[in-house]
């Protein structure tokens, strides 16, 4: 590689270059097809031209159907947008809105819970030695080994017949 960014090559060596790479690929014969691929591609083109519309491509929909659809999606949206607009006012909705409510000041609690925990981590890592935290990763994987070899030990032990 280091080769090659040092050779240049001149422009009239170039488009002698193009020019012969251009008529040795025009002199190649034309490539032929599969004489099966023809029916294989007419046998999908007819298999996906028999399908009925609603499982075309919605592009492939009469249009009375697409504007159907439009029209019911635009309508869900709203729905959805007006139950949102609404629902704090709604009677039978309270005690849905307070449990909802009280879940996100549960899940908030949890949160600020996991974030201390994580500062805690983070500033004891920080102020570890290197060597203790090399100890504490090889003695992790030291257990890890340790239990997926007790682990085959006792599985061999248990299936060994007797």
């Amino acid at each position: 590689m280091s080769d090659l960014k040092h050779f240049r090559m001149n422009p009239e060596q170039q488009q002698r270059l193009e020019r012969e790479i251009d008529r040795a690929l025009k002199a190649l014969p034309e490539m032929q097809a599969p004489a099966q691929l023809l029916g294989r591609v007419m046998a999908r083109i007819e298999v996906a031209a028999a399908r009925p519309w609603y499982q075309r491509s919605w592009s492939e929909w009469p249009a009375p159907a697409k504007w159907t659809t439009l029209l019911a999606l635009g309508l869900i949206f709203a729905g959805v947008c007006f139950a949102y607009w609404k629902a704090p006012e709604a009677q039978f909705l309270q005690p849905l809105m307070a449990r909802l409510h009280s879940l996100a000041n549960l899940a908030d609690a949890l949160w600020s819970v996991l974030g201390a925990l994580g500062g805690l981590i983070t500033g004891a890592l920080r102020n570890l030695n290197t060597w203790v935290l090399v100890g504490c990763a090889a003695m992790a994987v030291f257990g890890y080994v340790l239990c997926v070899g007790l682990g085959t030990v006792y599985f061999r032990v248990a299936m060994a017949r007797r």
